[in-house]
Order: structure tokens, then sequence, then C-alpha cells
């Protein structure tokens, strides 16, 4: 029978052996490292998107056929000066009591912290600048390394957002404008309503139609939202007569506003 020998491991071996882990190990390092931050700029994008619907609205969220929210700024008619007001009513709305605030706009799901709506994947805060409206994060680069970081624009200007046009035409029952004569508008008030906010606080702009305009409206500096339009007409002479009331819901678009308006009173005019 052969007896059988064995041989020890030579030192070069275990080196070479040494060797081959350590750079097995450091692949899997650099794989991971490239895997952690990969997740943490994925994380991070995502919260910069979720943060700037949440200040300007979600075009996409659609109730019968119409954009139903405006974010932040459609319930506010302003921008938000720093991202703590998306989570508490703000400071510099006066008087408190009239606020329209509607939040809090960042769900407690939408971070591990109170804070955490405004962290990013590494741990650093997220910048907003509400005059050039865009979101930073220094992507865990600081103020040096600018190639790491992340911007989301809001998509709109200041203009956009708070300063739209809202115009249209008043017609009676019929479909006509009211009367050019002059007793007509002696003897009644066509008044023009629009109730929007404005700096945090609900504010109402509203005119009286004058024989000239024909019929034809127009308010400016109108911010993006639904907001409340009412025509009424109230009669001068005879006095004593009940006012005759049209209310409607205007969707105002960023940019776009909302134009060529047809309002339609319940009436013949007088």
């Amino acid at each position: 029978m052969k007896q059988l020998t064995g041989r020890g491991v030579t030192l070069i071996e275990l080196l070479v052996v040494l060797m081959i882990l350590s750079l097995i190990l450091t692949a899997a390092i650099k794989t991971w490292d490239v895997t952690l931050e990969r997740g943490r700029f994925e994380q991070t994008r995502q919260k910069l998107d979720r943060l700037a619907k949440v200040i300007t609205g979600d075009p996409d969220y659609i109730v019968d056929g119409v954009r139903a929210d405006f974010g932040f700024v459609g319930d506010m008619g302003a921008l938000p000066r720093s991202l703590a007001d998306l989570a508490e009513s703000p400071s510099w709305v006066s008087p408190p009591e009239s606020s329209r605030w509607r939040g809090p706009y960042v769900k407690a799901t939408f971070a591990e912290s109170p804070q955490g709506y405004r962290i990013d994947a590494w741990g650093d805060t997220i910048i907003f600048d509400p005059d050039s409206l865009f979101l930073r994060s220094y992507g865990g680069g600081g103020l040096v390394e600018r190639s790491r970081w992340l911007t989301r624009s809001l998509g709109y200007t200041i203009n956009d957002l708070l300063h739209n046009t809202v115009n249209g035409i008043v017609y009676d029952q019929h479909g006509n404008p009211p009367p050019s004569n002059d007793t007509f508008y002696k003897n009644n008030a066509l008044i023009v309503e629009l109730e929007y906010p404005r700096q945090g606080v609900n504010y109402r702009d509203s005119y009286t139609l004058s024989k000239e305009r024909n019929g034809q409206f127009e308010f400016l500096d109108v911010p993006q939202g639904i907001h409340t339009l009412r025509v009424i007409l109230v009669r001068v002479y005879p006095p004593g007569q009940p006012a005759d009331t049209v209310t409607r819901m205007v969707t105002v678009f960023p940019k776009v506003g909302s134009p060529g308006l047809e309002i339609r009173m319940n009436l013949v005019w007088p």
C-alpha cells in the first residue's frame, strides 16, 4: 500500500491567493460604491421632482378632464419662501387666521424624519431658490464639486405662475352682449369679480363694466389655480330689486391664463 504524503503551501502560493482575493474584494467594493451612489442620485432626483410638484402642482392630476392640482402656488398665490412653508403654515401670511394654506404638502411617508423632506440622500440640506425657481442638491460633493450637483428647475417663470390674464365677455341667455345705450348703464351696474389668493390670503378684484367695454372684462396678475368668478347685475333703478348673480369656477393655467371666457347670465338684458 502506498503512503499518501501531503505537501505544504508555499509562501508564494499564499501571497498569490491573497492578491487574487484582494483584487476581487476591491472590485466588489468599487461596484458596491458605484451602485450606492447611483441609488443616492436616483433617490435625490425623485425627491426633487416631488418637491417641484408640490410647489407648482401636478399637471397630470386630472379630474373630469380638467387639471385639478396647482400645488402650493395655486392655494397661496405666492411661492414658498423656504421649503419649511410646505410642511408648516407660513408665518409671513397676515392675518394668519385668513391663510389659504392647505398643507402639509409634504406627507409623513415622504421621508424617515420630520425634516426628511428637505434632506438629500447624502444627509445634506436641499437648496430652494424662490427667485431663480430651482431646487438643488450638492450630490454629496459640497460647493466645490459642481459636476455632482443635481438641479431641478420648476419649469416656469415667476410671471408664468403669478401674473396671468383672465379675460372674456358677458352675455345674456340669448347670447347678446350688454346694450350699448346710456340708459342701461344709468339704471344698472354690471359688476365682474374675481376671487383668488394673493400672498397667502383671499383677494377680491372687481370692477364695473362700462358701455365702451361692450361686456368684455379682463383681469391681470392672476396666479395659477382654480378661482371664483362672479358676474353681478345690480338694478339701480327702479330701486329695491334683487341682483342677478352668476358664479363660475375658472381654471387659470400657468403662462396661458384663462382667455376667452364666455359668461352667460340667466336673464334677458333689461
